[in-house]
């Protein structure tokens, strides 16, 4: 575990030192606890993701002319996938840094 500083607004510090007071828990532990929570909706585990993509390639596949191979299919659906997810991680880095 690493330590680290936040900055909180004199609102949320005092919130956050009672729910902790009335927990008998840590303001630390509570904050844990908050980020987990908040990775785990904006993150997951990448299953539904998974489900997805597996669908579209499905999909795709089945829209494809037989002479075309499956390796030559899936390498531009690969490549397609790693385009959009760099951009997806671009534009959470602008979202974060314009904060």
């Amino acid at each position: 575990m690493q330590r680290t500083n936040i900055y909180l607004e004199e609102e949320q510090l005092r919130a956050v030192k009672h729910l902790a007071a009335d927990d008998r828990e840590s303001v630390a532990v509570l904050v844990r606890e908050a980020i987990d929570t908040y990775l785990a909706q904006r993150v997951g585990d990448g299953t539904k993701w998974n489900e997805r993509f597996a669908s579209l390639l499905e999909h795709v596949q089945g829209r494809v002319p037989a002479d075309i191979p499956t390796d030559e299919i899936e390498a531009d659906i690969r490549a397609a996938r790693d385009g959009a997810q760099r951009a997806h991680r671009a534009a959470r880095r602008r979202q974060f840094s314009e904060r």
